[in-house]
């Protein structure tokens, strides 16, 4: 099924964020979503088309989005992983490894291993919040202050 823009999606569709590490350049930002199209081009689950988007953010955030109607089972996600994971290594970055956390450091997203953001941030420092599952949790604070967070737990 032909992707649509994510703007033309419901705050309920379902989200999967990826950090990408380091952030990528405009040039290699392009390549990857052009492998991306090409595989929610095809993407489906048990046959039926998922209507999907997709959004690249700072060249550190992929965003995938799948219309909240659209089945998807774990069959059509671990395509998505795979791909991801054969994009990591044409790329030589991280997109997959869960225990980066992301933040704005003088204006550039960084990311650190969860055991170093103690030391590497504070309440005031802007985060991103990559276990959003709904578009509405992109749209509506993905960029806040780590005391306003989740985060804050890990700088207690």
């Amino acid at each position: 099924m032909p992707q649509t823009h994510i703007d033309q999606l419901s705050d309920d569709a379902k989200v999967w964020v990826f950090g990408i590490s380091p952030a990528l350049s405009d040039e290699q930002g392009a390549l990857l979503l052009r492998h991306v199209d090409a595989f929610l081009a095809e993407w489906a689950a048990h046959g039926a088309p998922i209507r999907s988007a997709r959004e690249l953010r700072d060249g550190a955030f992929l965003i995938v989005a799948a219309d909240e109607t659209s089945e998807t089972s774990g069959c059509s996600i671990d395509r998505l992983f795979g791909t991801l994971k054969s994009l990591e290594r044409q790329f030589g970055v991280a997109i997959l490894d869960a225990n980066r956390i992301f933040f704005r450091d003088n204006g550039n997203v960084r990311a650190v291993p969860r055991a170093e953001f103690r030391n590497a941030a504070s309440l005031d420092s802007i985060v991103f919040d990559v276990t959003a599952e709904r578009l509405a949790q992109i749209r509506g604070g993905f960029e806040k202050r780590a005391a306003e967070s989740w985060h804050a737990r890990l700088l207690g």
